[in-house]
Order: structure tokens, then sequence, then C-alpha cells
């Protein structure tokens, strides 16, 4: 992959260089590669079906991951959550030990403690971490899917934009089944809190 350089970007593909654009800016790259029919049907390109097979399974979960929380997610902006969120699954998927390589699964690999850490330490929007933002500490009681944020104080608690005056705080509590797809979702909101009454006077 090859970065272009000058005034005029290109996009489209002339001879066997593709010119297009992404998050990384203006990329080039030159056409080759196996034929997608051999490597769907020669012996040799088993090592290669299994990856992609195994590649396909942690993009799926990725995004059953993504949809079942895109009401959140809506105000995210974070172009690169897809790609993370594919590499956290694949990570997963390699926890399962019951499967043969190529018939891994994130559902498999998320059932070792493993495989649930990597996942609870995923960050949906790495340009505004929840520590980053909020200095207090927070439980949720899985059982209700309470969140409990006691005695907050916005003033110093809250790394406000500035000149805001209010602030909310929005959460959800889902079950996700990666085997079947279905997921259920509860969206959790707290009423709009004026930040200034907490300052004293």
């Amino acid at each position: 992959m090859a970065k272009q350089k000058g005034i005029i970007k290109l996009e489209g593909t002339i001879g066997d260089i593709t010119f297009y654009k992404s998050v990384d800016g203006h990329l080039a790259r030159a056409k080759g590669g196996v034929s997608g029919d051999r490597i769907k049907t020669e012996p040799r390109f088993a090592r290669t079906r299994e990856n992609g097979a195994e590649f396909k399974a942690s993009a799926q979960s990725g995004k059953l991951m993504r949809d079942s929380i895109r009401p959140i997610l809506m105000n995210a902006c974070d172009p690169r959550v897809t790609a993370r969120l594919t590499k956290v699954m694949s990570l997963i998927l390699k926890q399962d030990l019951t499967s043969i390589r190529g018939a891994r699964t994130p559902n498999n690999g998320l059932s070792t403690a493993t495989g649930k850490s990597l996942i609870k330490l995923f960050n949906f929007n790495n340009n505004a971490v929840l520590g980053t933002v909020l200095f207090k500490s927070w439980t949720i009681t899985p059982a209700t899917g309470v969140i409990t944020l006691p005695n907050i104080i916005p003033t110093s608690d809250i790394a406000a934009p500035v000149g805001a005056t209010h602030f909310s705080i929005s959460g959800a509590v889902e079950v996700v089944n990666f085997a079947t797809g279905v997921y259920t979702i509860r969206l959790l909101n707290n009423d709009s809190v004026e930040i200034k009454k907490f300052v004293k006077e």
C-alpha cells in the first residue's frame, strides 16, 4: 500500500494499480494475488480457507455487537471502531479451544475468562474514553442492570467542554447471543443535570 502525494488525488483503477481513499488518506495498491476459485478448491490453500472462515466469524460477531448498541454509537465518532472490534473478536475467537482451526468462533471464546476480559476492556470510542471524561467510580448490578453513580459532583467529576451548562449520562445493558445472532438491549438514561448549581459561590 502506497500513499498518494501531490495536488491531484486519484480514485479508481489504472492498469494494475487501484487508487482509493481511506481514513488513512489517499492510497494506491497493485492488483495481484491468487484467483478466488483456486483458493476455494486447491488443497494447498486449506490454511487460507481456514483463516478466511475465522476472519468472517470475527467480522460478523463484531457487526452484531455494533448493531446491538447502535442507538448509543450514533453519537460516537471513531472511524476505526469496526477494524478494532474485528481484531478483538479475532483474539477472542482464538480462545476457543474446543473447535478445530477454521471452525473456531468468538461465541466459544467468550466462555473463557480471557475472552471475557478482552471484550470488557474494549472501548467503542477511542476519541472519548470514559475514563478521560468521567472521574468517578461506578458500579453495575448484573441481575437488574442498574448502573449506580453515587454522589457525583459535576464540576470536579465531569470533564465538561468550556461553556457547557448541563450534562446527562446514558448507558445500556444488553445480552448478545453470538451463536444465534439474537440480542436484547435496555437503554438507561437520566434527566439532564445542571452543572453550575454545584459550583460553590
